[in-house]
């Protein structure tokens, strides 16, 4: 277990809890040895919006506890584009932060979806939100400040000021070329092994039960073919390290400018991605924030139809449980006729 990298996700409010301590205390005793915090924004008024159970008070309350504890590796989840945040205010989130000395950041995207309360507001014009040129200003305001600090990225969206990866698991997701099993425990895990894509049950009763009577809590899942695991391998390491144009042709047999030749040049024409010197395939500036439109573009015109198919037989998008939990760029566009229209 020492050589494992073991991962929990704390709730910020943690810090109200009397036992704070001897809860951290017990995770770290079961092996735990690297903890994230869902801190979003330390906007007070946009926490109150999105309800999340706890104040900016309680997060650096829980960082210091971390760090007095001997947590070496904490990452926090920050989000921009949400619900009355401004260029102001996600400065002020991001120095926040780096004011706690916090090493590790996971920078995303607010992502709408139909099933989120957020997505509601946004219907109802309750509040504000930013558009698209404020929400690639928030992208590189981040990326400025965090490279001129010494930050790498480690993947895309995250990123880490120690020599380490920003988490191993993140980098033998996205940079193992599938020869690297990824075991999912708990609700809602994804898994890939030999070659099979597949996800936990994602209904907590239903995942307890089936574990209760010695199943396996499978909910969904595939074996992937030749063709599905050349475009894996390649939507996955461009969101990471980049591709090695030789590796790719030793691993599958086929050289990746002839077998995406179309897709390559709709990008490199779209100036998205770049090939150096080396001859490793990479996203651009403009790539890493179009990387969900980018991995789009490689989607197999069958998995698209299937997801077409799978999107027209929901009957009620709050209650269906695909459309809760996938945000698949795919499932935002469905069909390769709708996929086509991004790239006109």
């Amino acid at each position: 277990m020492s050589n494992s990298e073991v991962s929990f996700e704390l709730h910020p409010s943690l810090a109200k809890q009397a036992d704070a301590a001897d809860r951290i205390s017990t995770l770290l005793k079961g092996g735990v040895n690297r903890f994230v915090l869902g801190v979003q924004t330390l906007d007070r008024d946009i926490l109150r919006i999105l309800n999340r159970g706890h104040g900016v008070d309680e997060v650096m309350q829980t960082v210091k506890l971390l760090k007095g504890m001997g947590v070496e590796n904490l990452s926090l989840d920050l989000m921009y584009g949400l619900p009355q945040q401004t260029l102001r205010s996600w400065y002020g989130s991001l120095i926040g932060l780096l004011d706690m000395e916090v090493e590790k950041f996971n920078i995303f995207p607010l992502m709408f979806k139909s099933t989120d309360p957020i997505a509601r507001h946004l219907a109802r014009g309750r509040y504000q939100f930013a558009g698209a040129k404020e929400r690639v200003m928030m992208h590189f305001m981040a990326e400025h400040m965090l490279t001129s600090l010494g930050y790498r990225h480690g993947p895309i969206f995250y990123w880490t000021k120690m020599s380490q990866p920003h988490s191993f698991q993140q980098a033998r997701k996205y940079d193992s070329w599938n020869d690297n099993n990824l075991v999912p425990f708990g609700v809602s895990g994804f898994g890939f092994m030999s070659e099979c894509q597949f996800y936990n049950e994602v209904d907590l009763d239903r995942y307890l039960s089936r574990v209760e009577a010695g199943e396996k809590p499978v909910w969904k899942g595939v074996v992937l073919s030749q063709d599905d695991l050349m475009r894996r391998t390649l939507m996955f390491a461009l969101r990471s390290s980049g591709v090695l144009l030789s590796r790719f042709e030793r691993e599958f047999g086929v050289s990746l400018e002839v077998y995406f030749a179309r897709e390559l040049r709709a990008l490199k024409e779209a100036g998205l991605i770049c090939i150096s010197k080396d001859g490793v395939l990479s996203l651009t500036d403009a790539g890493t924030i179009n990387s969900g439109a980018v991995s789009l573009l490689f989607f197999s015109n069958n998995v698209l139809e299937q997801v077409a198919y799978n999107d027209g037989r929901i009957a009620d998008k709050r209650t269906d449980l695909i459309e809760k939990h996938d945000y698949s760029p795919a499932a935002r566009y469905g069909s390769s006729v709708q996929m086509k229209e991004v790239f006109q």
